[in-house]
């Protein structure tokens, strides 16, 4: 198939996608879309060669109702999931959504680059450390870059004009349409009918008829439209992005303001008690056995484990996160440990620790006694 467009190129990052859980492309693109001309596609859809397009799922009620409506109009679409470090949306959830809906799927991870526009978005934050309307450009733009690969005609999501604050809002959602290079190819099929026609449907490519004109914050007309459809299974609105969470835009901020070894480490960020040392050091007290498990699963290899020596006494796992830490910082951590365990007013216990990379090189901690002024000044 003809590209649709071609697009304006400047330095960008890697895109690789999973379908149906498989490894099917991992590719470095040096390049992504700055910007798309309008040129019509060369090519008229027929049922043997149906109009392609790239629609964002989430797994909730909007992006399914989203899907559901565009592929009802005959659209041939393809299901992207943006898997975010922190676990905002449910990938289970939209894989089964788009199963149910019959569409294509894949998953598109956020990395470092990511990262970089949390640290300084271009277009300021929310309620906390929440970029959302840089995060929209980002994402938009990676998807953009996948639609360009499959020759599909345009993109969509599941916005509802006036839902959200800040990146729903008509100025907003225009600006994130132009910078992403998206202009006149960014469906909003749930508000469509309050908007102004993207060329999709000026080319009759679809049915502007039966797109819709959502507005605000109610669920109702979402709820009514999934009635109709029978869609009954849907994640529920929830918390939504952490980074709109104060205590962990607070963890976030302290970590890009003291640096962190890999992407992989911020997943972190969302379990246990976080405690900033000095500028060298951090650690994290898990406060059940599941956050413990979780946090050795994502340790760097560099960091230091810490447990009770008496595996007879339950409490929590400490990740020490840092190189070569002193016999002072080890024992102020294995304070942490008693602190935030049963064991918190028992005279000094001993704690194991030893490093990620190497088990053998255990040793044990006598713990010091903190005060809750020291605690108060170290808790993230």
């Amino acid at each position: 198939m003809q590209a649709l467009f071609e697009p304006k190129l400047t330095p960008g990052v890697s895109l690789g996608f999973l379908e149906n859980n498989r490894l099917v492309l991992r590719l470095k693109i040096i390049y992504y879309c700055d910007a798309m001309t309008n040129q019509p596609h060369s090519q008229q859809p027929s049922e043997k060669n149906p109009v392609k397009a790239v629609g964002l799922i989430s797994g909730g009620l909007d992006s399914t109702l989203a899907a559901k409506v565009v592929k009802d109009l005959g659209v041939d679409v393809h299901g992207v999931y943006f898997a975010m470090p922190w676990g905002c949306c449910d990938k289970a959830m939209a894989q089964a959504a788009a199963d149910r809906i019959g569409i294509k799927f894949i998953v598109l991870q956020l990395d470092e680059h990511y990262l970089e526009i949390v640290r300084n978005p271009k277009h300021g934050y929310g309620t906390a450390m929440n970029p959302c309307i840089d995060c929209r450009i980002h994402m938009f733009t990676r998807a953009a870059q996948y639609m360009k690969h499959i020759g599909a005609e345009f993109l969509f999501t599941g916005e509802v004009l006036g839902q959200r604050p800040m990146s729903q809002q008509r100025h907003s959602m225009k600006r994130i349409e132009k910078e992403s290079g998206l202009e006149g190819r960014l469906l909003r099929p749930l508000c469509a009918q309050l908007l102004p026609p993207t060329i999709p449907e000026q080319e009759g490519l679809i049915d502007r008829n039966k797109l819709l004109n959502m507005s605000g914050r109610s669920r109702r007309p979402q709820i009514q439209l999934a009635n109709d459809l029978t869609i009954t299974e849907y994640n529920q609105p929830a918390g939504g992005c952490l980074l709109t969470d104060r205590n962990f835009a607070s963890r976030m901020r302290d970590t890009l303001n003291y640096g962190y070894r890999n992407f992989r480490e911020t997943i972190a960020l969302q379990w246990g008690r976080h405690f900033r040392i000095n500028d060298k050091f951090k650690a994290i007290v898990g406060r059940d056995q599941r956050e413990n498990d979780a946090l050795l699963r994502y340790a760097h290899c560099d960091d230091h484990v810490m447990i009770f020596a008496d595996k007879a006494k339950a409490g929590p796992t400490l990740l020490l996160k840092g190189e070569a830490p002193s016999d002072d910082i080890l024992s102020t951590t294995a304070g942490l440990i008693q602190q935030f365990s049963k064991y918190k007013d028992d005279a000094p216990l001993e704690i194991e620790c030893w490093p990620v990379s190497d088990r053998n090189q255990k040793r044990t901690i006598i713990a010091r006694k903190l005060d809750a002024s020291e605690i108060g000044k170290m808790y993230i």
